[in-house]
């Protein structure tokens, strides 16, 4: 995890402090370029799940989420 926030802090999307203020918890924030990022990632995410949906009827919907509920629950 501490590599991809690495990354990200690289890349200008999010900021840490040099130390932790308490313990070893490193208080994370969104840059605003990260919050741009975040926003264009979502949205782009709900078109991808609007046409994945689309031909099912909101019973099947219903349906696969809650089986995919189902497999997220199973993993340990």
């Amino acid at each position: 995890m501490n590599l991809v926030l690495r990354g990200l802090q690289d890349r200008g999307l999010l900021t840490r402090p040099g130390r932790a203020p308490h313990g070893r918890v490193l208080p994370t924030q969104l840059t605003r370029s990260g919050r741009e990022k975040l926003h264009a990632a979502s949205a782009a995410v709900r078109a991808v799940e609007r046409q994945m949906f689309s031909p099912l009827s909101a019973e099947e919907q219903g349906h696969l989420r809650d089986h995919l509920a189902l497999c997220i629950a199973a993993i340990p």
